[in-house]
């Protein structure tokens, strides 16, 4: 098991606001995450047992006293981590300082929310600035809670990976099949794979899934199957 490539949520360490959520996730050298008052990022050196952090940098929103000063506890820890243990039966992953002792522990938590698990149907996909139904009655995207995305965009299959984190959601990189379909199949497609690969959001009410681009605008409408 590996701390890499995984979510992982805060439980202890420092005292965690009631409804704040702290996550790290680390990968290809840069840890990035909530301090539950901003998105931050740092570079981390991984070797054996030995992990080191660089400086954070955050998005430096100010906000509640409260929040601002759990992130200031939780970076001065963060920036102190010399090592971790992990346990892989809970599993939990423990950053430890210089002298070996407990700073932050994390327990993982699956890289998609539990609410979008399953399977959805595409009913809406934006064309130019209008969302326009979809004609193929297959197309769909699935869920699941490691990471991974599959489905049908009408003639052709898709795969990939999916993330969600602070309420986002991030997909990418898609890998499509390459079957031929009519020229109005093959234009339907290409605007529902532009779309998945803008999406940084998403929204639900009820049954019905939203996917939003970096604006907050609609992209994708679903319905669960």
């Amino acid at each position: 098991m590996t701390i890499e490539r995984r979510s992982w949520r805060l439980i202890r360490g420092i005292d965690i606001p009631t409804g704040a959520t702290i996550t790290a996730r680390f990968s290809g050298g840069t840890v990035t995450g909530s301090t539950g008052a901003n998105r931050y990022r740092a570079e981390y050196r991984l070797s054996g047992p030995s992990l080191r952090m660089g400086p954070a940098v955050t998005t430096g929103m100010a906000g509640d006293p409260t929040l601002e000063r759990s992130e200031r506890d939780f970076l001065t820890l963060l920036d102190a981590v010399s090592g971790f243990r992990m346990d892989p039966s809970s599993p939990t992953l423990v950053l430890m300082d210089d002298a070996g002792d407990d700073a932050l522990t994390f327990k993982v938590v699956p890289d998609v929310a539990e609410e979008l698990v399953g399977r959805w149907t595409v009913r809406l996909v934006r064309r130019d600035a209008d969302l326009v139904p979809t004609t193929s009655g297959t197309t769909h995207l699935a869920f699941d809670g490691t990471g991974q995305v599959t489905g049908s965009i009408g003639m052709n299959r898709v795969r990939g990976t999916a993330r969600t984190d602070d309420g986002r959601l991030y997909l990418g990189p898609l890998i499509a099949t390459r079957m031929a379909g009519t020229p109005e199949e093959m234009d339907e497609e290409a605007a529902l794979m532009s779309a998945l690969e803008d999406v940084h959001g998403y929204e639900m009410h009820d049954a019905e899934l939203t996917l939003l681009d970096a604006d907050g605008a609609t992209l994708v409408r679903l319905d669960r199957a």
